[in-house]
């Protein structure tokens, strides 16, 4: 009789274990939109050379990227505020002029969302409207409307990459 309760006391501490897991998550267990570089001429994905990105108005450090060259970056959103501004600042000694910076903002519904007895609850985002400067930045494109934890790029940012004929 005792080895057959040693068995189910083991067996019972496996189904314990596996129920506490998160194997059924993604690794991005928040919903954080994923911007991708583009080139507005070519239509192809870039690298933004020697620039900074980070929140506006954002608690505590809001740097994302500082003095990098990326070809994409998370921007997260804020759960508690129905908007996020993000900006670009070009750290080049010809660009980096404050009146070339370019700023990105987001107006959107935070949706709390439960995803599953291993993930948990997250917030997802539904962008209700968007707008850019237009600086170095031509325009913005959404690939979706719902910001989830899917870690793919959902934003687009193009970028003006020839100078301008006269």
């Amino acid at each position: 009789m005792g080895k057959i309760l040693n068995i189910l006391a083991v067996a019972v501490a496996v189904m314990m274990l596996q129920s506490c897991n998160s194997v059924g998550c993604t690794d991005n267990k928040s919903s954080i939109p994923l911007a991708g570089f583009y080139s507005y001429e070519e239509l192809t994905a870039i690298t933004v050379n020697n620039v900074s990105i980070g929140g506006v108005d954002a608690p505590n450090d809001s740097l994302l990227v500082e003095k990098e060259s990326v070809d994409k970056v998370y921007l997260p959103f804020r759960a508690d505020a129905g908007q996020s501004s993000f900006f670009i600042r070009y750290e080049d000694e010809a660009l980096n002029f404050p009146e070339l910076f370019d700023t990105i903002t987001f107006k959107y519904t935070p949706i709390p969302y439960f995803a599953s007895k291993d993930c948990g609850a997250m917030y997802r985002y539904r962008i209700d409207d968007y707008s850019y400067t237009r600086h170095l930045v031509d325009s913005v494109g959404l690939l979706t409307d719902v910001m989830t934890n899917a870690d793919v790029e959902t934003i687009r940012v193009y970028f003006r990459t020839q100078q301008p004929t006269e």
